[in-house]
């Protein structure tokens, strides 16, 4: 009876030590499984977090670059100096040639474009009876990428001119085709801009379409042959005349009419623009809210001699 009991008692320690290595191999597995599990996730999480820091930096570096037709870069802030030549042309009067600013509008359910310049510029179309001959418009559009230029010319009828001596040395024309551009001038307002102030002109020096000079508002208020003018430091050239002066913001402050020196220079500037459309009943010429009349015909000009060249 003893002998069976021992044996009991030893089959069931030995069963009881199976049990409990079976359990703790089992949950040895699980535990590793866990383990790897919780391994291999860690791993590919910090794999995913790897992948996303690398799109991120991959993202950072990228910059999209648009570009038009053309292959050239569009960019995505607005560009002050294209801008402006788009509103800039040659005014090719016979052997001579100036500059002028273009100002578009709705006449009468018509695109029209005219354009501003200085007074000596179009003195040389003035004929004997009074009247002009047409001017011819230049324009230029260039295109680096593909190196390729393309001009565009037409022609304009005088509406108003003042000569340099007696005047305001302004004038304005309207190209005679419909649709020409629909890039359009906007003029500053009728305040005195500070000396100091940053200003842009484009204009055709010595014939080179759009040349592009910097400056700033050198002073105000010089008198020249009874008239006021702005004073710039921009360089400015034979041919220069009748190109628009600009603030950083592309807002048309004046017309570059008389050239001293190199960077002694003279504007006409808005106001006395503004002064000038008003007395000669063109004023929608330079604001959208005037309407224009029906009849636009060239004033009668006297043209006084030995004016300074455009």
């Amino acid at each position: 009876m003893q002998r069976l009991y021992n044996w009991l008692v030893i089959s069931f320690l030995c069963f009881a030590t199976f049990y409990m290595c079976y359990i703790r191999s089992d949950v040895n597995d699980n535990a590793h499984a866990l383990f790897i599990s919780d391994r291999l996730t860690g791993d590919w999480l910090r794999d995913i977090d790897e992948d996303i820091i690398i799109l991120d930096r991959e993202i950072a570096n990228f910059k999209y670059i648009p570009v038009d037709k053309y292959g050239e870069r569009i960019s995505q802030v607005p560009d002050v100096y294209q801008d402006l030549q788009d509103i800039s042309v040659k005014v090719v009067v016979g052997s001579g040639s100036g500059s002028g600013v273009l100002f578009c509008r709705d006449v009468a359910g018509e695109w029209r474009t005219f354009v501003w310049t200085a007074g000596h510029v179009v003195k040389r179309l003035l004929k004997v009876d009074g009247t002009f001959r047409n001017a011819t418009i230049k324009y230029e559009d260039r295109y680096p990428i593909e190196q390729r230029v393309v001009k565009w010319e037409q022609e304009a009828k005088v509406i108003a001119c003042s000569n340099s001596y007696d005047g305001e040395d302004l004038a304005l024309l309207e190209i005679i085709d419909n649709d020409y551009r629909a890039a359009s001038v906007t003029f500053a307002s009728d305040e005195i801009q500070k000396v100091g102030t940053e200003i842009i002109h484009v204009g055709s020096a010595a014939g080179f379409y759009n040349s592009v000079s910097l400056g700033i508002v050198s002073q105000t208020d010089r008198e020249y042959r009874g008239k006021m003018y702005d004073q710039t430091s921009t360089m400015a050239y034979p041919g220069s005349s009748g190109g628009g002066v600009y603030t950083t913001d592309g807002k048309c402050i004046g017309l570059v009419t008389l050239g001293v020196g190199p960077g002694l220079n003279f504007y006409v500037p808005v106001r006395r623009m503004r002064a000038w459309a008003k007395k000669e009943g063109i004023e929608w010429a330079m604001d959208l809210s005037v309407p224009v009349p029906l009849s636009r015909t060239p004033t009668e000009l006297e043209m006084s001699t030995g004016e300074p060249e455009g």
